[in-house]
């Protein structure tokens, strides 16, 4: 049987069947290859941006040794820290002292899921990545979706710019970061790094800077704050841009009460309350300001700007806070009180003549900080004035000035004195905190100057130093830097090398009008007793008890000028000294630290320790980059030491010290020094334990006024110093329950003490109207007793004395 053949019809449906599968089969080959080679290229692309963003980039261990900016701190001799350098201002601190309500407001405003994410949170990207493209962000700056993690990456180790590929490498570090560090590591290095505006890094700094407290001690309303600066320090500031920071503060604290953090009252309660910050532009404060120059000059010499600025030293010094802040209240008290004998001046500035209109608003530079107390004496804009009354602005405070106690001013009339919009000075007498009220008086800058320096004789630890009435008015350091005219104050220094050289302090030197040859000019000199008036015999005591020219002029002759310039150079002046005779009335010109240096001999046995600021400074990590070694010289013996000592106490007990100072009742020595034209006013005085120096005058070398010497012009700030001295330690005793305790001085071996005749220096008898226990080195006593021929032949023997302002 014949087989059929198939139809056309079949044979092209089964062809057609074949070539589609045959199609289809193609097709699936093709995709499957296009879709491996996009696989490959969308890997290639990856791997290709994988090591794009790896690049280049720091290893994140990095942070182990990252050093930042840190402020140079400046430490008291008690290690309390008073002063910093730096331009960063940042001072970091542990995550322990930084307070929970601050971590909270970082972490509800920046990054909600700190805790739950492992440095990039998806979350967040996600949501970030959908508003850059509502907003046609994507590809220009994209924005959103960092972690706290993310910006610490890209504030150490990328830049601000805002692109994809530094994206990518700020999520690749954080990976990383969160890899090696604790949560709470980056917290810690998160606050600490931070610009927070105005010149200030880390939350310590800010909280200090806008607070003027440790962050420890934040409130709520403060945290939040300090917590939104870190989203853009260059726009919120409570100083300039007002209204956004709190609108800002306020987020932080909504942002809080919807984490939990907080309730809801207490978001609402800390909302209502005021940005109370701190004086923006409150200047630098005068504390000690001539000392810590001392400090920053010494430290950039030796170490360089950029550690001093940047490297987070510590540097311990010798200051003592105390000391200082009573040697400035006396000293400035002084010069206040010298410049009120001259009357009102109308040299003041007026901020409306400067074309400041809202005088009401303006803050002055010299307030620097916004409370006030009482007697203190600040800078005040004047308001409203009447004849009889002004009202004044002292910093956040309104002020009433009557026309009371203005008799200095030599008028009664407030109108004749200032104007409106004059910055003037007074003195704060009450205050009304509450009211934001204080009544004041009037006072004055000073134009005259001075300086104090106290230094341990037995450390050569300076105490306290003020290099002048203020700091922002003349960073001229008068302590150290000024070179003026000893006076009288070099007496006991060429005493000293009389007692080395034969004298004692009962030996008679004539004090009469005398004329000395000078062999340099070829002229003859006569020295000049202070005031004028001659006492014939007198003993080498009462010659420097009394500061008689005359007599140191002999004794000089006596011993040589070369030999005072030996002494001199002993005691440590580095001055130019001549071997003339007039070296006894201090012609010559000597730093105040010079002088003072010299003086701790004497309480300090017959050795001079180098004087010195700085007793150790470390390195960030504490590692000790130097420390003070002390230098220390025996200059005259112990001995020698105490009989000076012993005659420098009667300048205070009868000499020329006496009207002022004779009655503080401790154990005390010191000398008084005036220039002949009264442009130079000294006092150089010291306890066991402490020695300390006054110097005023003009600066521009003129006369202080007539009388103006030692004993008047710059005696009474030194016995201001000691009295608050006196009085510490007497409240410290009756708080204790025990009686004050002065140490006194201590004697040597090979001192006797002799009952003499003060005025004839001889064995006293019952008929002496002048005994005195008077010291000496053993085997230089007076040999016989005084009698009555002795006495007439003493010009005033019989005369009633009594310490007068007559000397110098």
């Amino acid at each position: 049987m014949a087989r059929k053949n198939s139809s056309p019809k079949k044979k092209r449906s089964f062809l057609r069947i074949r070539i589609e599968k045959f199609s289809k089969q193609k097709a699936l080959k093709v995709l499957g290859i296009i879709i491996l080679l996009g696989a490959a290229a969308v890997l290639g692309a990856g791997f290709g941006a994988y090591r794009a963003v790896k690049k280049n980039l720091p290893s994140v261990s990095e942070l182990e040794t990252f050093e930042s900016n840190i402020i140079t701190s400046v430490y008291s001799d008690e290690g309390q820290a008073i002063r910093d350098f730096a331009i960063e201002r940042r001072v970091e601190v542990p995550l322990d002292k930084i307070p929970d309500v601050l971590k909270k407001a970082i972490i509800a405003t920046e990054d909600p899921r700190f805790y739950h994410h492992r440095g990039v949170d998806l979350r967040g990207v996600l949501r970030a990545f959908k508003e850059n493209i509502r907003s046609g962000r994507l590809l220009r700056s994209p924005q959103g979706g960092s972690t706290i993690t993310q910006q610490l990456a890209r504030l150490l180790f990328l830049y601000p710019q805002q692109t994809i590929g530094r994206k990518l490498k700020e999520m690749y570090l954080s990976l990383q970061i969160e890899k090696q560090y604790s949560k709470e590591k980056i917290l810690e290095m998160y606050c600490n790094q931070f610009y927070l505006n105005h010149g200030v890094y880390g939350v310590e700094t800010a909280s200090n800077f806008y607070f003027g407290k440790s962050v420890a001690d934040l409130t709520l309303e403060e945290a939040a704050l300090i917590a939104g600066i870190f989203r853009g320090p260059s726009l919120y500031s409570p100083y300039t841009n007002v209204d956004t920071t709190l609108r800002r503060r306020n987020h932080v604290l909504n942002r809080m009460v919807e984490e939990g953090y907080i309730t809801n009252a207490q978001g609402e309660e800390a909302k209502a309350r005021p940005m109370a910050v701190l004086p923006w532009r409150r200047g630098s404060s005068d504390f000690a300001a001539y000392f810590f120059e001392e400090v920053r000059k010494y430290i950039e010499k030796k170490y360089g700007s950029e550690v001093l600025y940047r490297g987070g030293l510590k540097v311990y010094t010798t200051l003592n806070p105390r000391l200082q802040r009573y040697a400035e209240e006396a000293l400035l008290t002084r010069l206040r009180e010298m410049d009120k004998r001259k009357g009102w001046r109308k040299d003041k500035r007026n901020l409306l003549k400067e074309g400041k209109e809202k005088i009401e608003e303006e803050w002055l530079d010299s307030w620097v900080t916004s409370y006030v107390e009482e007697n203190e004496v600040t800078d005040a804009v004047v308001l409203y004035v009447t004849r009889n009354e002004a009202v004044v602005k002292v910093k956040r405070y309104l002020g009433k000035l009557p026309n009371k106690d203005i008799g200095w001013t030599r008028s009664d009339d407030l109108e004749k004195l200032f104007q409106r919009g004059d910055v003037i000075q007074v003195r704060v007498k009450k205050i009304d905190p509450e009211a934001k009220e204080l009544e004041a008086s009037l006072d004055q800058h000073p134009v005259i100057e001075g300086a104090f320096l106290a230094i341990d004789p037995r450390s050569g630890q300076i105490k306290a130093m003020v290099g002048g009435y203020s700091f922002q008015r003349s960073e001229w350091n008068r302590a150290t830097q000024a070179q003026r005219q000893a006076g009288s104050a070099i007496k006991p220094i060429l005493y000293t090398a009389a007692l080395e050289n034969g004298f004692t302090p009962s030996t008679i030197i004539r004090d009469e009008p005398v004329e000395f040859p000078d062999k340099w000019l070829g002229e003859a000199w006569s020295p000049k007793n202070y005031d004028r008036k001659y006492k014939g015999a007198v003993t080498v005591r009462m010659g420097l008890e009394e500061s008689r020219n005359v007599v140191t002029a002999r004794l000089l002759d006596y011993i040589s000028p070369q030999t005072g310039v030996d002494y001199c150079r002993k005691f440590g002046l580095t001055s130019t000294i001549y071997p003339y005779l007039s070296l006894s009335l201090g012609t010559f010109e000597v730093s105040l630290l010079e002088l003072v240096s010299a003086f701790t001999v004497f309480p300090n046995k017959g050795v001079r320790v180098r004087p010195y600021f700085i007793s150790r400074i470390e390195d960030r990590e504490g590692n000790v980059l130097e420390e003070a070694r002390v230098e220390a010289e025996e200059v005259v013996s112990p001995q020698t030491a105490y009989l000076i000592t012993s005659l420098l106490e009667g300048v205070i007990h009868r000499g020329t010290a006496a009207p002022f100072a004779g009655n503080l009742g401790i154990p005390l020595g010191g000398k008084t020094g005036t220039t002949s034209d009264f442009s130079d006013a000294w006092f150089i005085g010291f306890s066991p334990s402490l020695c300390a120096g006054v110097w005023v005058g003009n600066e521009s070398r003129v006369t202080l006024g007539d009388r103006q010497s030692g004993a008047v012009a710059a005696l009474p700030a030194w016995v201001a110093f000691i009295k608050r001295l006196i009085d510490d330690e007497t409240k410290k005793a009756k708080a204790e329950g025990r009686k004050p305790f002065f140490e006194d001085f201590i004697v040597p071996p090979n001192i006797s003490f002799i009952e003499v005749d003060r005025k004839t220096g001889l064995l006293a008898t019952p008929d002496c109207l002048w005994p005195i226990r008077e010291a000496f080195l053993a085997g230089t006593e007076p040999l016989r007793y005084c009698s009555n021929q002795d006495h007439l032949l003493i010009l005033d023997y019989y005369r009633t004395e009594k310490a007068t302002e007559e000397h110098d």
